[in-house]
């Protein structure tokens, strides 16, 4: 399975409300980076990354733009939804390798 079928299956999972099938697509091994600002957060392995969208905001709803494929790399940008609070658009970029998600980057736009 490629970058864009796993992360089709991902997205989907994600905004039907099934974070945990989304989260069963991350590597054990899976790394994480939030920018924000001049700073940034990595968490690691699938507790962290994993717990971190199945703790987010009912629902929350990520839905890639343009995407752009290279190999095992998936880059969008993302529109990112949560009800009563202002839609955010993030540049995101995913690595995936056998089909499970092993890295994921975001940074505001």
């Amino acid at each position: 399975m490629g970058a864009t079928d796993t992360m089709e299956i991902f997205f989907e999972k994600l905004n039907d409300g099934d974070r945990q099938g989304a989260v069963d697509l991350m590597d054990e091994k899976i790394e994480m980076r939030v920018h924000v600002r001049d700073g940034f957060r990595t968490l690691r392995g699938v507790a962290q990354v994993g717990g971190w969208f199945l703790r987010g905001d009912a629902g929350l709803k990520m839905v890639p733009g343009e995407v752009r494929e290279t190999g095992n790399t998936y880059e969008t940008d993302l529109l990112v939804l949560r009800p009563d609070v202002p839609s955010q658009h993030i540049d995101a970029t995913f690595r995936i390798e056998a089909g499970k998600i092993t890295s994921i980057n975001f940074a505001s736009n």
